[in-house]
């Protein structure tokens, strides 16, 4: 059962990340200028695309969208990266991502999602689809604000984001 709230069913799947993926999964980062706008961060994301695991949501062939991941301890799966074509956000399939991922950790006993985004502590966004709309998203989603991270990152301040699971 998704959290998310989806404006019409998509006639996709979801399967797990391959390496072959990797370059579709940089060019949906390329159409995210604003969410992706330090080459640090773009350079991490390919990183993890192509050795973290993951998943991908696409229709025919066509990858729309991703997810990457590591296990933390033995309770918590934190999301490290998830994009979605910039033409097809809004659509659920983030949070159809999110909902394979807790479907996939929760019968390993993983209790917890986490996820760190840009904190609402660092103000309102300059854009409409900025990071106030990401933390919706996560919210839509069964995620709660926990804690901000002043100064972990070197410009944002992270703020961590957490859903239960059982």
């Amino acid at each position: 059962m998704s959290h998310g709230v989806y404006d019409a069913p998509v006639p996709v799947r979801i399967r797990p990340l391959e390496p072959a993926d990797a370059p579709a999964c940089d060019a949906i980062v390329r159409g995210l200028p604003y969410h992706f706008a330090q080459e640090a961060g773009r350079a991490a994301c390919a990183a993890a695309v192509r050795t973290q695991p993951g998943f991908v949501v696409e229709e025919d062939t066509d990858v729309l969208g991703f997810l990457t991941y590591e296990r933390w301890f033995d309770d918590a799966t934190e999301i490290t990266w998830l994009a979605v074509r910039a033409a097809r956000r809004r659509r659920g399939l983030g949070g159809m991502l999110v909902d394979r991922l807790a479907a996939a950790t929760a019968p390993e006993g993983r209790r917890l999602l986490i996820v760190l985004t840009v904190s609402p502590a660092d103000g309102p966004d300059d854009v409409p689809d900025g990071y106030d709309a990401t933390r919706a998203f996560y919210e839509a989603n069964g995620f709660v604000l926990t804690r901000d991270f002043p100064r972990y990152w070197d410009s944002d301040t992270p703020v961590l984001m957490t859903r239960i699971l059982w």
